[in-house]
């Protein structure tokens, strides 16, 4: 059914239609305030199988055929993460550090994306993309002549006809939206060569790394220059409140130059950016980052202890699932981008895993943390943090050599991997990759 849909460019007039209920965010001051609420769509089943197929369509086509995206636009792609965007960003300014350069990063946030894109010029890039036919009149028929109804507080309106661009919800709009902006990197790069472009879906990092800091800026300018004219001419904003400037460099010194944009907001240097829920900071320390990641593991340890101390009486099979559940998945995670074995960032997270063992177990406080560790079958933080870096190594083993991850590691990099070989990964064979200095002009 799917297949000759998709071959007579043809979507369903009952999957164009669908209930959005809206639902006030919790904890809030004012709901007067449009963004205290949050709006869910509730769609056909049917429907959401046929966006799959034609998403899962695209995103093979786009692996394919290295024309169709930028390298370094993530998101909605097979093997492409958040993790992946900031490691990428954290790479590049490490190389540009051991050539005693500068990096000047300027980030960028598109504002209400999805409903920005305008259909008429989404068909032309698809168009100009020459993907096939078939496709494209499936896509336009899937965003006309589409039908929502409302609810709110019990109340429900009546079937409308709505104008909309692409949906948010859907599993489709994603990539279409990948595909709708990628022109904005090769503009960019045709008219900067010194300049650098990340994106993870609406969220954009602009950077170029020289030894002048001067002409840096000035680059930057053009850059973004370059950004806001083109998303004028296709319907797209960017958010003011979120633009955000950066300088990575080991000296102390700050700098007082600014950037105006075209709109004339004028956007500073700051000291430390949050991109993708990563803190960066200018020294590339990750200082901030892990003392806002043990604030909220801490948080979220208490909120265990005090449901442990309920009537319910959970036993330690439970108790540690819930702490490996809700606890070690954000102790954990990221671990990939900022730990470098620093004994000051281990024993914080160390801490809070010893207190969570007693409390599992119920041990005295000079119980010996090795025997609980062992009883509870929970490995040392050390031994956690070193096994996701070790992990993801492996993983980088696996990647096609067009990844962006792939091709900012050393050419000396291992390309083949077995249970039976094993990896070598000796740190010190890979000095080229993020440590090694070099003379640059």
């Amino acid at each position: 059914m799917y297949s000759d849909l998709i071959k007579n460019n043809h979507h369903l007039k009952i999957w164009r239609e669908g209930t959005r209920i809206i639902l006030k965010k919790s904890n809030k001051l004012n709901y007067s305030i449009l963004k205290t609420y949050r709006i869910i769509t509730l769609l056909n089943c049917l429907n959401k199988v046929a966006e799959k197929i034609i998403a899962v369509w695209l995103s093979y086509t786009v692996e394919i055929n290295d024309k169709l995206l930028n390298f370094d636009q993530m998101r909605d792609r097979k093997q492409r993460s958040a993790i992946n965007a900031v490691l990428n960003l954290v790479h590049d300014v490490q190389m540009i550090k051991s050539r005693e350069n500068t990096l000047i990063c300027l980030l960028l946030d598109v504002k209400e994306a999805f409903d920005h894109v305008a259909l008429k010029q989404l068909i032309k890039v698809l168009i100009k993309l020459k993907i096939l036919i078939n496709l494209i009149n499936w896509v336009k028929c899937f965003l006309q002549n589409r039908v929502i109804d409302l609810a709110f507080d019990d109340k429900r309106q009546k079937s409308k006809k709505i104008i909309i661009e692409i949906l948010q919800d859907s599993s489709i709009s994603l990539i279409l939206f990948l595909i709708y902006i990628q022109y904005l990197f090769s503009k960019i790069r045709a008219k900067i060569k010194n300049l650098q472009s990340l994106s993870y879906i609406d969220d954009v990092a602009l950077y170029v790394k020289r030894k002048n800091i001067d002409k840096n800026v000035k680059t930057l300018k053009n850059a973004a220059k370059i950004t806001f004219t083109w998303a004028k001419k296709n319907a797209m904003q960017f958010n003011d409140s979120k633009s955000k400037l950066i300088h990575f460099e080991s000296h102390k010194t700050t700098l007082n130059q600014m950037i105006i944009l075209l709109n004339n907001m004028i956007i500073k240097f700051k000291t430390c950016v949050q991109w993708l829920e990563v803190w960066l900071n200018r020294k590339l320390n990750f200082k901030v980052h892990v003392q806002t990641k043990i604030v909220t593991v801490t948080r979220m340890l208490h909120s265990l202890f005090k449901l442990m101390n309920s009537e319910w009486e959970l036993n330690v099979k439970s108790e540690k699932q819930l702490y490996l559940t809700c606890v070690t998945s954000i102790s954990n995670y990221d671990v990939e981008i900022w730990w470098n074995n620093k004994k000051s960032y281990l024993n914080k997270f160390r801490k809070l895993q010893n207190a969570a063992l007693r409390k599992i177990l119920s041990a005295f406080w000079t119980s010996s943390i090795d025997a609980m560790q062992i009883e509870v079958e929970i490995s040392s933080m050390k031994m956690q943090l070193n096994q996701k870096c070790k992990n993801y190594a492996i993983w980088i083993v696996e990647l096609q050599k067009k990844h962006s991850i792939r091709k900012r590691t050393s050419i000396t990099y291992s390309s083949q991997y077995s249970i039976e070989l094993n990896l070598d990964l000796n740190a010190s064979k890979y000095l080229n990759w993020n440590e090694m200095k070099t003379n640059v002009s």
